[in-house]
């Protein structure tokens, strides 16, 4: 008994050393985990609730049901990368460029709160869960490719070129960005359209600076940059 309950400190301390170092190693990181795992956790319940009401299958209940599951899949992708990546080559010093960086991460949690169910209809509904939809499916391509490359603040680990990255250098934007615009779509108001405008200038914002960090990392980014569009092809 006495050799086993050593054996059980030993193991004991093992984990709390390991739950240390992760800790230590991810220190900047754990509060974005919380928050992701959090969300994670909350809309897989959400889409749980939803589909034990559902009393009739219907292609709008279809795809509100699809919604759901790929923002819930969305944050289950995000804690995966977080608790597996590296550590990052280089990162941003600027205050600003971070608080930017999560700002435009988490403007989107606004629009709920400044919605007016009672002005949406069948139609509004409609085009704002296709728009959204569509936003996601891009996000979710573009975050797979970049993989544990991914950060909310500017930072670089690998150089990323390939899938959505070939059309363009920011798909994850550009997909969060059409995402968010299905939630203005849906039950539009003045505030909704001021903080999406506010979001789209935190992502072009965002993404200049990580253009920085990339440039003096990878000398071979300028010649990716000069014949791929930051955000739209052909335009921006």
């Amino acid at each position: 008994m006495e050799t086993a309950g050593r054996l059980s400190g030993m193991d004991c301390k093992k984990v709390l050393v390991g739950l240390y170092g992760f800790l230590r190693s991810k220190r900047g990181e754990v509060a974005a985990l919380c928050v992701f795992g959090y969300l994670m956790v909350k809309d897989f319940l959400a889409v749980l609730r939803y589909a034990q009401t559902m009393v009739a299958v219907s292609f709008a209940g279809f795809v509100v049901l699809l919604n759901g599951l790929l923002v819930a899949g969305y944050y289950t992708l995000l804690v995966g990368i977080y608790l597996t990546r590296g550590s990052a080559s280089s990162s941003s010093k600027s205050l600003p460029a971070k608080l930017v960086a999560i700002a435009g991460t988490f403007l989107p949690f606004t629009f709920p709160m400044l919605s007016d169910p009672a002005r949406s209809g069948a139609i509004e509904l409609m085009v704002s869960s296709l728009t959204l939809l569509s936003g996601m499916i891009f996000t979710m391509m573009a975050l797979g490719t970049l993989g544990k490359s991914f950060s909310l603040i500017p930072q670089t680990r690998n150089l990323v070129t390939s899938g959505p990255y070939r059309l363009v250098r920011h798909p994850v934007y550009v997909g969060e960005i059409l995402a968010a615009l299905g939630l203005v779509v849906w039950a539009a108001t003045i505030a909704k359209t001021l903080v999406f405008l506010a979001l789209i200038g935190c992502e072009v914002y965002r993404a200049l600076q990580e253009e920085k960090l990339l440039m003096e990392i990878f000398p071979e980014y300028k010649e990716y940059a000069s014949h791929t569009a930051r955000f739209v092809p052909g335009l921006f």
